[in-house]
């Protein structure tokens, strides 16, 4: 009987190359260049599937097989289509170590399948006619001559390299992407996301680095008439005591980066008091004079940050706490702050500030060892205190937390304010847990049904009423802990800083966009948010900049006074002449000239000046660079080799 191999390789490639064009086209929203290397890498991707498919002597395994390798691209696609629901972004192999905690939310989960039920549907239509070709026995599977089949494999695996030589893309190099770099929401973007995934693979199983091109780092020159925060750092000698390449090209980036200059608002806070709180899904629609008055209160008095963000990452909250404590941007493939558990991190505050006589304490009102952060907070200079809700016996666990999902900021407040409070100086950094999700009030959100009466008269839907429900929550233990403070006369002398760890994705950005008024691009404006840097004697000022998370630990140690060196930080001083600039995971960005859809290539002015190509490559490249360094900072211990030079 005739075994038709070709007609079955069409058959896959049509519903592979169907599937990879649907994610681009419906789910990322992209059209270019890359839907030419797709159709390529579709092609080999379809080969590899058939060459499978026929190794086996009997028909049926061979049937099966193929079925199993089309149904699970179509299941990795559409669970990616979800992950992109959340995070905007790509998952990569690394991040996958915290998949069970995704499933924690799974309510949140189901919403955004619901969400995308039209397009997972139809990532599944190529599948079921698969499925309906092979039980009408459409394809007769024997066993092929692997020596043919092997041949096409070849010629289409040498036709993608070549393909790739081509480097057809103006505005992305593919040759970089692959043998370069491994910047896995690029890569998906340009080439698809089977051969995006398999490289992700590939280049995590060996340990790949990426090339380091400093050759056209601009050399910062230092002004005779400004003192900047900088430290003596002999980077010439370090490039001397090193074999390692990667490591040199790191020393000569940092080198020239741009220091940030000493300000008025330089050391107005030395000596005080620190509280820092990473708030957990706090957004603007959280801050009402009515709902939340201490969060309205904090919000606008003493620095109100007109323009800045919050950008989300591949873990969420841990990569919020990552990027708000340590000025590094998160790896958008792996979970970074894990990866810090070994590394020498001098930057942290719970680190820097035990020099200036800072007793440092952190605290979270759920599981102790959730994220791992029983063995990251230690390494970041923090006794941490968490909630031993399973009883092991930990032996720093915050004691009269009642029990609930999620629990209360208060209790958390109430358990932890005694341990550090009579502390001549503190650092004190809490990871709030009441404004977590789900957002309902049917099941799933002890908080948000415990503050229901609250909302019932809000102009707004069930999930934003639960939503805002939890924030209530968090306002009152902000006016417990203000009043505390207060009590014991030590508010003047505290200051406290409240940022979020991400935006609320328990909502759909439908929700939040129908509630405001201000979500005109969701690429952007749904990642804008607040920045609380409080203090009872310091006066109402607004800061116009364009800012993010990824400036808050430079700002921070500017405004303590704090030796350190502005140039190893990714982030930028708030307060500094340096140029305001918002990067988020996808690698668009905002300055004061306007912002850049990376993915679309598009620029959006603020006004009608012209903005350059040249300028737009410029900060593209600045972009790359700092994730890139970003990156290995981390997986190089970076900071650790520096003590050699000082």
């Amino acid at each position: 009987m005739k075994y038709n191999y070709a007609k079955l390789l069409i058959t896959n490639f049509i519903l592979v190359l169907l599937i990879e064009l649907l994610f681009k086209l419906f789910v990322i929203k992209t059209f270019d260049i890359g839907i030419f290397y797709i159709v390529i890498f579709s092609f080999l991707t379809a080969n590899i599937n058939t060459f499978l498919s026929c190794l086996s002597k009997k028909r049926n395994v061979n049937k099966i097989i193929n079925l199993i390798l089309l149904f699970s691209l179509c299941l990795v696609v559409s669970s990616l289509t979800i992950y992109y629901s959340f995070y905007k972004t790509i998952c990569g192999f690394s991040a996958i170590i915290y998949g069970n905690q995704v499933m924690d939310f799974a309510s949140s989960i189901v919403a955004h399948i619901k969400s995308n039920l039209l397009i997972i549907f139809v990532l599944f239509i190529p599948f079921i006619v698969m499925l309906i070709l092979s039980l009408k026995n459409v394809f007769l599977v024997q066993k092929k001559n692997n020596k043919d089949a092997l041949a096409l494999l070849m010629c289409a695996f040498f036709f993608s390299l070549t393909a790739i030589e081509l480097d057809l893309n103006t505005s992305e190099s593919i040759h970089d992407l692959v043998y370069k770099k491994n910047d896995l929401m690029q890569t998906t973007n340009n080439l698809g996301l089977a051969p995006a995934l398999s490289l992700d693979v590939f280049k995590y199983l060996f340990k790949f680095e990426g090339n380091v091109d400093v050759s056209n780092v601009s050399t910062f020159t230092k002004d005779s008439g400004i003192e900047y925060n900088i430290t003596s750092i002999d980077f010439s000698l370090l490039r001397d005591n090193t074999k390692d390449t990667t490591i040199k090209n790191m020393h000569t980036y940092f080198e020239n980066m741009e220091a940030t200059n000493k300000n008025e608002y330089t050391g107005i806070f030395s000596g005080k008091n620190l509280i820092f709180i990473v708030a957990e899904g706090f957004y603007p629609i959280a801050v009402s004079e009515e709902l939340t008055p201490t969060l309205y209160k904090l919000t606008n008095s003493s620095f109100i940050f007109d323009n800045y963000y919050q950008p989300i990452y591949n873990c969420s909250t841990s990569d919020g706490e990552f990027i708000n404590q340590l000025s590094i941007l998160p790896g958008v493939e792996t979970c970074s702050m894990k990866a810090t558990i070994s590394k020498y991190l001098p930057y942290s505050l719970g680190n820097i500030l035990e020099h200036y006589g800072y007793k440092a304490n952190a605290f979270h009102g759920w599981t102790y060892n959730y994220y791992s952060r029983d063995k990251i907070m230690p390494n970041l200079g923090y006794t941490y205190y968490g909630y031993d809700r399973y009883k092991k016996g930990y032996k720093y666990a915050l004691q009269g937390i009642k029990d609930s999902w999620p629990t209360s900021d208060i209790d958390v407040i109430n358990a932890s304010y005694d341990i550090y409070s009579k502390e001549e100086r503190f650092i004190t950094y809490y990871m709030s847990i009441s404004g977590h999700l789900e957002y309902n009030f049917t099941g799933g959100n002890a908080i948000a049904l415990k503050n229901r009466e609250k909302v019932l008269k809000l102009d707004a839907s069930n999930a934003i009423k639960a939503y805002i429900a939890t924030q209530i929550e968090f306002d009152k233990s902000m006016e417990l802990l203000l009043k505390k403070l207060e009590d014991d006369g030590i508010l003047d002398d505290t200051v406290i800083v409240i940022s979020p760890d991400h935006y609320p994705y328990g909502l759909s950005n439908d929700e939040i966009k129908n509630y405001v008024d201000w979500m005109k691009n969701p690429n952007f404006d749904l990642y804008k948010n607040n920045l609380i840097i409080y203090n009872s004697k310091v006066s109402s000022t607004h800061v116009s900049k364009y800012t993010s998370s990824l400036d808050l630990l430079p700002t921070i140690l500017n405004l303590f006074g704090v030796e350190y060196d502005s140039r190893l930080l990714i982030g930028k001083d708030i307060f500094s002449s340096s140029d305001d600039l918002v990067i988020f995971n996808n690698k668009s960005w905002i300055t004061n000239k306007g912002r850049y859809d990376y993915l679309k290539k598009k620029f959006e002015p603020f006004n009608d000046e012209i903005v350059s190509n040249d300028y737009i490559n410029e900060i593209n490249s600045i972009v790359d660079m700092k994730f890139q360094m970003s990156k290995l900072l981390i997986k190089k211990d970076y900071y650790k080799t520096l003590e050699g030079g000082k």
